[in-house]
Formats: structure tokens, sequence, C-alpha cells
């Protein structure tokens, strides 16, 4: 079914005073509509996502974040707040949790498409949270276990000091003075346990700061060592 763009698409933007966005305002009644007069669910999502323009709301009490660090857009969170919106039934459940537990659409949906129902300024925000947030995480995880196997090969089996260890590898620093250096530079109070945004956010921050302190060729070889560690970890999950 051909499928027409409701909107261009909207860079995700901060309003300026006095001025608040109404993201609900159109947007989910139009994705509503969408669904109701037949379109294909991944298409009038992300039309819905293209049209998307506030970076942060507060639903129910609790604080989405869409964009870290002014850049890194992470669009599955904001897929997941407006497929609360989708009528029951409409989406079959199956698909559902594969998009927000896999991140993936339906094969039919192609990466060209994607690309343009999100917007170029949306899309080049989703490519920074992939891999400052995302393969990051797997870049860590990667590291974990090489680091793991060299105290194992000396016998060393207790894990007290492996996080230091992985950090200081990766940004060339220890891992608690390095989140107590984000939090002051980003007004945040001092603790330990952080949610899942907050996390991301300490994630993204943490990339960049490897990136500005890496040479092209380490940043490739870490940018693979990733992504391999990614796909080990996605395949490991059965996830396609």
């Amino acid at each position: 079914m051909e499928t027409t763009v409701a909107q261009r698409p909207t860079p995700l933007s901060t309003p300026s005073p006095g001025e608040p966005h109404a993201p609900a305002n159109g947007t989910i009644g139009r994705f509503r509509g969408a669904l109701a007069a037949g379109t294909p669910w991944p298409e009038a999502l992300l039309t819905a996502v293209g049209e998307w323009s506030a970076p942060s709301e507060t639903v129910d009490g609790v604080r989405l974040d869409y964009l870290i660090g002014g850049e890194a857009f992470d669009w599955l969170v904001l897929a997941e707040r407006l497929l609360r919106e989708a009528p029951a039934g409409r989406i079959p459940r199956a698909d559902v949790e594969r998009l927000l537990f896999e991140g993936a659409l339906p094969e039919a949906m192609s990466e060209a498409r994607f690309k343009s129902l999100l917007g170029p300024e949306k899309y080049r925000a989703h490519l920074n949270h992939f891999y400052g947030v995302v393969v990051e995480e797997a870049l860590w995880h990667a590291v974990e276990r090489e680091v793991e196997k060299e105290r194992n090969a000396h016998g060393l089996q207790h894990p007290f000091g492996v996080q230091n260890l992985i950090s200081e590898r990766l940004y060339r620093a220890e891992l608690m003075p390095l989140l107590r250096q984000f939090q002051r530079e980003h007004g945040r109070k001092p603790h330990v346990r952080l949610t899942l945004a907050e996390s991301h956010a300490f994630t993204y921050w943490l990339f960049k700061r490897r990136i500005a302190n890496s040479d092209q060729a380490r940043i490739a070889s870490d940018t693979r060592k990733g992504l391999r560690m990614l796909n080990e970890l996605r395949e490991g999950a059965g996830v396609g």
C-alpha cells in the first residue's frame, strides 16, 4: 500500500521559553488515524517518529529522554511511547515485542525507507546513538571479556577492580572519577545508582571522551570489536 508522509520530518529541539512542545497535538492523532486507515504500522510509526519534535517529556510521572546529549536519538524509546497510543489489536503483539526487545522492524522496511521517514537529522542522531551507546556498551563487554581472560590466566577470579581495569583501558581513567566528572559537568547530584536514561547518557559521554583521546586506527579497531561483540550478543539472544 502506497503511503504518504503526513508531515516533513522534524528535528528534535528544545522549545523556547513560554513555547512548550505539544508533541501529542496532532502527531499521535495522525498516527492513530493512519493505523485506522490501513497504513502499515511500521510506516505509520516511523512517520510519527519523523514528525516528533520534543527531545524529552514526562509521561505518567516517568521522564522519557529521546535525545541524549543533544546528539544521540534513541528512537526506540519514542517508538515505545507511541505504541502505547495505538488502538488495541491494530499491531500484532509479536511485532511490538520484536521491535522493543530486539530493535527489529519487519523485513519489508528497508534502511533507505527508514532513513527517509526519520529525515536526515534524526537519522544522523540515530547513528550517534547506535555507535555511541549500543556499540559502546558492546565494546565494554568485549574488553571485560579480555580483562577477565587475562586475570584468569594469572589465577585471579574475583571481580574486584575489573571495572576500573576496563575503564582505564578504554577511557584512561578509573570509572568512579569519570562518573563524578560527568555528573558535575551536567549538574547532576552525585550518586552511584543510575537510571537507564542516566546510564545511556553516561555511556555516550564516555564514548565521546574515548573518540577525543584516540587516533583513527584505534577508533576503527574499537568499533569493529564492539560490532563483533554486539553481533555475538544478538546471536546468543536469538536476535536475527
